[in-house]
């Protein structure tokens, strides 16, 4: 072989290399691709929307849908008075284009401001051919200045398409508008796009460009008779929550930001907030907490807390449905940021928690306070509590039960029985008998406590003042205890002295008071004197002395319930106690069975509450030891009635 002949057959093998290593790839039918494209989209009620969002991108200030019927089957239609489809062309030329440009479009080469400027989305030339999944065919009527006017006619399943002058059919046409028309709806869509489902979702899906374009979209019902509605208003929809201030812009390194309208949904409220993505004012992702797919839901989303639409105008967007996008560099950026506005809003949720949590609590103070108020006014006898200082007037949270190994102190109605002395004589029980010195722990007692009883160290009323209407009755019972504040060891003898108009009958230590009939003006002042006395262990003999002040008083118009203190809940599991009174502060246990059933309803929360309020107030006012476990059954009952 020459040199010449080597050259040429090595310059040959190197085009058939080159040729093997790149292939062009081509369709084999174009229009598979198109079939493929137009199915795609597979929501009719979005293929309408992307025909009204072309109005808007043509800069329609009103566009008008109609739902009528045509030779027996459904129809759509809509018309803008936007300044048309290539409005630089004649209208001819430019539905030619339409037609020969699927999967292209003139808006490819906008950067994304100005894409976020001009509200566009659609970048593929493909949402005419959604029309597939709406009806059997379409045609754009378009005219522009005056000029002729031409339809672009298109049918489901076919290839071709035709443009032709079209005849005008208005006395008083506009000189520039289009108007599109989907005829043949199909039966199994019918549904889905009937005029008030389909204001609704516009209303969500197109919201962003309808509240920067202010332009008109109107539904008209032709089809609909007699009295039911004929037409609807698309208006954006309205966000009902508390907007979230401070957060307008979500920066994204390297890309545009994007735009955030965020609230708050009410406490109140029983429904879910949902957060949106968008681009360019267009939905792209129903639930932005399902960004990475659905087994992995994002928070605070899920929380149902928050509510509105992110915007990010650098998605690229999937061509066809529009839902969903390409995870590219834009959208990973854009996942890191969010990430740092997720924090930021877990942060905002958990102080708005426990914000309403503390105004939760004032509402459910000021509640139980109006429910009282006829007991107040009705029962000006009734004793009710020195209420220690208001929660937001401490330095701190409220002090827990227990200490480090979660020992619980004695509820007011354990105390109360822990305390009270015997019944039968008005004296205290007998001391108990000494435990043997054999330098072992002591045992404790039968009662539970290691120590026995002291001997009697002060005395104590309950009530520990009286306020009566005239002629009004009532008992009163003393304690004897000793210097921890328990029963005190051996026999008591009480002694009750009336200084002042009434009548007062003793027995034991419990005594009874009828309060004269006087005006409480013109009463003189009252005390009733007890004297305690304990037999000597030693050479002198132990006594005490107590008054209780009594006034008369009238039932009052406007109740004073400056006595019912602020419910404060107490985490004490396990514990038998609902309720109790220490230091002037009502604690409830949270963690109490019968609170946990009704937690999650205010109304029956509240009645809960009260009803445990109401054991206090009789426990404080008619202290029989015994009662404290019966009154305790009567809640249980009434918490029981209440839930069914």
């Amino acid at each position: 072989m020459s040199p010449g002949e080597r050259k040429t057959a090595r310059k040959e093998a190197g085009g058939e290399r080159a040729a093997g290593r790149k292939v062009r790839l081509r369709p084999q039918n174009p229009f598979d691709l198109i079939r493929l494209l137009a199915r795609s989209q597979s929501d009719p009620r979005k293929a309408v929307a992307e025909l009204v969002q072309n109005s808007l991108d043509a800069g329609a200030r009103h566009v008008e849908v109609t739902w009528f019927n045509e030779r027996g089957r459904r129809a759509l239609r809509i018309l803008d008075d936007g300044e048309g489809v290539f409005p630089e062309l004649g209208r001819e030329q430019a539905l030619r284009r339409i037609a020969r440009t699927i999967g292209h479009s003139h808006k490819l080469d906008l950067t994304p401001a100005e894409r976020r400027e001009q509200m566009v989305l659609g970048r593929y030339g493909i949402g005419l051919i959604g029309f597939w999944n709406v009806g059997e065919a379409l045609e754009i009527k378009s005219r522009v200045g005056g000029g002729g006017t031409f339809v672009l006619r298109l049918r489901e399943e076919r290839a071709t398409a035709e443009v032709v002058p079209a005849r005008s059919r208005r006395v008083e046409e506009p000189q520039t508008y289009t108007e599109v028309t989907i005829r043949a709806v199909h039966e199994g869509v019918m549904a889905r796009i009937r005029p008030a489902r389909l204001q609704a979702f516009l209303a969500n899906e197109l919201r962003g460009q309808l509240l920067e374009r202010g332009a008109t979209v109107r539904i008209r019902d032709r089809v609909a008779r007699g009295r039911a509605k004929k037409l609807f208003v698309v208006e954006p929809r309205p966000y009902l929550g508390q907007p979230i201030e401070g957060l307008r812009e979500l920066e994204i390194p390297g890309f545009e930001a994007a735009r955030l309208e965020l609230y708050l949904v009410g406490d109140g409220d029983e429904r879910s907030g949902v957060v949106t993505l968008a681009c360019g004012g267009t939905v792209v992702l129903d639930d932005i907490a399902l960004i990475d797919g659905d087994d992995s839901p994002r928070a605070p989303w899920t929380s149902g807390r928050v509510e509105g639409v992110i915007d990010f105008p650098e998605l690229s967007v999937a061509p066809s449905t529009r839902r969903g996008f390409v995870h590219d560099e834009p959208v990973a950026a854009f996942l890191a940021a969010l990430e740092g506005l997720e924090r930021a809003l877990l942060e905002r949720l958990e102080a708005e928690a426990r914000r309403r949590a503390r105004q939760r609590d004032e509402n459910l103070a000021k509640s139980i306070r109006r429910a009282f108020r006829s007991v107040v006014r009705r029962l000006p006898e009734y004793d009710f509590f020195q209420v220690a200082a208001r929660r937001e007037e401490t330095d701190g949270p409220a002090p827990r039960p227990g200490g480090a190994d979660g020992g619980e102190s004695p509820s007011a109605g354990e105390a109360l029985a822990a305390s009270a002395p015997a019944e039968s004589d008005g004296e205290a029980p007998a001391e108990a008998d000494a435990a043997p010195d054999d330098g072992a722990p002591p045992e404790p007692q039968a009662d539970g406590l290691l120590f026995p009883p002291g001997p009697l160290a002060r005395l104590e009323c309950r009530p520990g003042a009286l306020r009566l209407a005239p002629g009004a009755t009532r008992r009163l019972r003393v304690l004897a205890l000793d210097a921890d504040g328990r029963p005190c060891a051996g026999r008591v003898a009480f002694a009750f002295e009336l200084d002042g108009p009434g009548e007062l009958s003793a027995e034991g230590a419990a005594a009874t008071y009828v309060a004269p009939e006087l005006e409480p003006a013109d009463a003189p002042p009252i005390a009733i004197r007890v004297r305690a006395s304990q037999p000597p262990e030693g050479p002198a003999q132990k006594e005490l002395e107590l008054e209780v002040a009594v006034q008369l008083v009238l039932p009052r118009p406007s109740a004073d319930t400056s006595g019912i203190p602020d419910p404060r809940p107490v985490s004490a599991p396990g514990a038998p106690w609902r309720s109790r009174v220490r230091d002037g502060v009502w604690e409830y246990n949270d963690a109490h069975r019968d609170y946990r059933a009704v937690a999650a309803c205010d109304a029956r929360r509240l009645r809960y509450l009260i009803h445990l309020f109401a054991k206090e107030v009789v426990l404080r006012n008619f202290g029989d030891p015994a009662a404290e476990e019966t009154l305790e059954r009567m809640v249980e009952v009434l918490v029981s009635l209440d839930a069914e």
